[in-house]
């Protein structure tokens, strides 16, 4: 079951007529009261969480939710919070619901997200010995 709880009525409404098996949720509680939704997925907006989102997300986390994350940009706090927290599936901006279809189909990886926790935590990274980057995909290959 997919819970959707983006605090935006009209959003909640499409999104729940394009992905199969879905509910809207119409506060923060109802997802974790009773542990009912535990190991579910939820599609959440940080806007629509009464309270500490940190420890809102935390908790979700901990009872083993797969967490959606649509956050209005990259540069917000709660991209380095859902980083912390091992929250991947994230959507910036506006979206199209076949995007979110996409993504619960299709988990993102650390790999999806790498660039972005890298730009996110400044990170700086030399290149190894025997690390093979994307570029070549040859056994073969040579620089």
């Amino acid at each position: 079951m997919i819970v959707i709880y983006t605090g935006i009525e009209e959003i909640d409404k499409e999104l729940q007529m394009n992905i199969k098996d879905s509910i809207i949720a119409r506060y923060s509680e109802y997802l974790v009261e009773n542990n009912s939704f535990e190991g579910q997925t939820v599609i959440l907006s940080p806007q629509a969480v009464d309270g500490d989102l940190h420890e809102f997300l935390f908790t979700l986390k901990q009872m083993d939710i797969r967490i959606i994350l649509l956050i209005k940009n990259q540069k917000q706090e709660e991209t380095k919070l859902a980083l912390q927290l091992g929250i991947y599936d994230i959507l910036y901006g506006n979206f199209y619901p076949s995007q979110i279809v996409d993504i619960i189909e299709h988990p993102r990886t650390f790999r999806d997200i790498a660039d972005l926790y890298r730009k996110t935590y400044n990170v700086k990274i030399k290149k190894r010995k025997g690390i093979r980057d994307n570029k070549t995909n040859s056994f073969f290959s040579r620089k």
